[in-house]
């Protein structure tokens, strides 16, 4: 009987010891490595591409400079650069040594710039992928690509319309349109306000305002027109199409 009753004891140590085994292989921890790109082009519908490059307007972040942001399992780890996470983590690119995760789903997140922030240069970047880190010793490979998410709007101005307003300027919600400036302008996705100040030959203001919508990764062209087809109106287009009709109020003759 004692015989039976150690061997029953055996038996539930042993369980006991591969349930703890187990658990810790479950808890063992195994690196991430990170390779990322940056796409370089959005979308425009007023060029014959369909597209807009960024490249030449000092705009787009180095590989390097990205932060980094990495969440899972109930814990965010943040450095400032991609180039830091690298080095903390003794990474010739493909193996990662020093900073361990915990086996199980991990988002990786890369950005650049101030998400939100609206104004000329005002850039944000972001991209991010989930990635499995195994229960065995393989380091997880995470691929991201960051791409522009804010939009990008610039303002014309037809030759009717300069030809009845000699002087006009601009405003994207509450910033000033300029352009002279050799920037591009950063707004949030969704609708923005365009205040719009117009100086009549007789050197009278008039004031505009229109809505319009906006979309992520994309540069739009917001178009004033006077339009004398019937009444006096200024038509506003989005990427060549109206999007608003503004009836002026006075006569284009208006001498007064």
């Amino acid at each position: 009987m004692k015989k039976i009753l150690f061997a029953i004891a055996l038996a539930v140590v042993a369980t006991a010891c591969n349930n703890q085994e187990e658990h810790n292989a479950q808890l063992k921890e195994y690196g991430i490595a990170i390779e990322a790109a940056t796409r370089t082009e959005v979308s425009e519908n007023d060029s014959e591409e369909g597209k807009f490059s960024l490249q030449s307007w000092g705009v787009v972040p180095s590989t390097s400079d990205l932060k980094v942001e990495i969440a899972g399992n109930g814990t965010t780890h943040i450095w400032d650069t991609l180039a830091a996470f690298k080095a903390e983590n003794d990474i010739p690119d493909s193996e990662a040594k020093n900073i361990l995760f915990p086996a199980a789903p991990h988002t990786v997140t890369l950005s650049y710039g101030e998400k939100g922030v609206e104004g000329w240069s005002k850039a944000y970047f972001e991209g991010s992928t989930v990635v499995e880190v195994p229960k065995f010793e393989i380091v997880a490979q995470a691929q991201v690509e960051v791409i522009l998410t804010n939009s990008i709007v610039a303002i014309e101005t037809t030759d009717n319309f300069k030809g009845y307003f000699p002087q006009s300027t601009f405003k994207i919600n509450g910033i000033e349109w300029d352009s002279a400036k050799r920037e591009l302008l950063f707004m949030n996705a969704g609708e923005v306000t365009i205040n719009c100040e117009a100086i009549r030959q007789t050197g009278k203001a008039t004031n505009l305002e229109s809505k319009v919508v906006l979309k992520p990764t994309t540069r739009h062209t917001v178009l004033f027109d006077l339009s004398t087809a019937g009444n006096t109106v200024i038509n506003v287009r989005l990427d060549n199409e109206i999007v608003e009709t503004i009836e002026l109020e006075f006569e284009l003759n208006d001498k007064a």
